[in-house]
């Protein structure tokens, strides 16, 4: 009887696309998620790291940086993603466009620790940092 047992214990084999995604990811240490505490309990925003949202990003930015302000909505769904777009633009929609750079700033320096996100070139001028 033991031996039937020990044939039916089958060794997990890691598939060829599990090592891939394991060893791509082996270094990766993505920022915890921004809180977003204009609600109770605050939504919690993920990085912008996965392909779709970082494409969306490339592409609504020009050569030179720049988003254009008919882009901003969806600029905003790509930096904060679909899940939390909702609510985050239930706040903004109606605040002045330095709101919603502040809140770019403040994004960007959670996930990015400061680095230019192009805030300066969004409709209305200067980043909310340099006010």
């Amino acid at each position: 009887m033991a031996a039937a047992a020990k044939s039916t214990q089958k060794k997990t084999v890691e598939s060829k696309w599990a090592r891939l995604v394991r060893e791509a990811k082996k270094d990766l240490n993505p920022p915890k998620p921004y809180e977003f505490d204009a609600y109770e309990p605050p939504v919690l925003i993920s990085p912008p790291v996965g392909i779709e949202r970082t494409l969306m990003l490339a592409r609504l930015a020009d050569s030179a940086g720049m988003v254009s302000g008919e882009d901003l909505p969806d600029m905003i769904e790509a930096l904060v993603g679909e899940d939390a777009f909702p609510k985050v633009w239930a706040v903004l929609r109606d605040e002045p466009i330095e709101v919603t750079l502040a809140l770019i700033d403040d994004l960007n320096r959670h996930f990015n620790g400061g680095a230019d996100a192009g805030a300066e070139e969004l409709p209305g001028g200067e980043s909310a940092s340099q006010s």
